[in-house]
């Protein structure tokens, strides 16, 4: 009995939480992205989504694809993102809003992450 109490006590269950990224990445949601077009706007997020992501020591990967919905001028687009930890893999899920504020100018803004 006391052999099997050592053992569950060498061993811990190593696990890494990625709560003050999710913080910082919902602190993006304050800073909406400008540009001439979508891919514009969506280049600028990775890359903005990529450093801060990279500056806690993970690594990132960006999906091929990404659900979407539309209504009028109004994109919404649902990316789910996969965060290389030293421990594994966690999932992120980020919601982004792109919309035409102007004649040929567009406006990209995170509204959540989860």
């Amino acid at each position: 009995m006391e052999k099997n109490k050592s053992k569950q006590k060498g061993r811990k269950r190593a696990s890494e939480s990625i709560a003050a990224l999710k913080k910082e990445l919902r602190a993006l949601t304050f800073e909406p992205i400008y540009g001439e077009t979508l891919k514009e706007i969506a280049a600028k997020l990775t890359t903005k989504i990529q450093e801060i992501i990279e500056s806690y020591g993970y690594e990132v990967e960006f999906p091929e694809r990404a659900k979407k919905d539309v209504e009028g001028d109004v994109y919404y687009f649902v990316y789910p993102l996969k965060i290389k930890t030293k421990h594994g893999i966690k999932k992120i899920y980020l919601e982004v809003e792109y919309l035409i504020y102007d004649e040929n100018a567009w406006m990209g803004i995170i509204t959540d992450v989860k």
